[in-house]
């Protein structure tokens, strides 16, 4: 998917939901496709939570990767409520962010969408 592809998926993606949050998850270990939609299923129980869009991202140095995520919530929403949710350690959850440019951080959590290492994935 070239850069022009991507961009048009962010904006596509903006639209979708009312995504009002955002966060990056880090791990020990690389994040399997797996368990990232074990992850965000665990979300989507949640009747606060009505919609994810998580897509992998690799670190510069090849041994790691991490998550990011949108999340589309009516709930307040924060590191340790989001800990609990998906039975993920709160010191890999970076901060919960309210999402103030939608369009802009749909583009950006796409960037990687398309390269051989990339996975990404909504859950509604």
């Amino acid at each position: 998917m070239n850069y022009t592809k991507r961009v048009e998926y962010g904006n596509s993606l903006a639209s979708m939901q009312n995504w009002n949050y955002t966060t990056c998850l880090r791990g020990q270990y690389k994040f399997q496709n797996n368990y990232v939609d074990t992850l965000c299923e665990r979300l989507v129980k949640c009747p606060d939570i009505k919609g994810v869009f998580a897509s992998i991202e690799k670190d510069r140095l090849d041994h790691n990767n991490h998550l990011h995520l949108m999340i589309s919530s009516n709930k307040y929403l924060n590191r340790y409520k989001l800990s609990k949710l998906i039975k993920f350690n709160t010191l890999g959850i970076l901060n919960v962010d309210n999402i103030r440019n939608k369009r802009g951080v749909s583009r950006y959590v796409v960037k990687h969408i398309g390269k051989d290492f990339s996975y990404h994935n909504i859950y509604i």
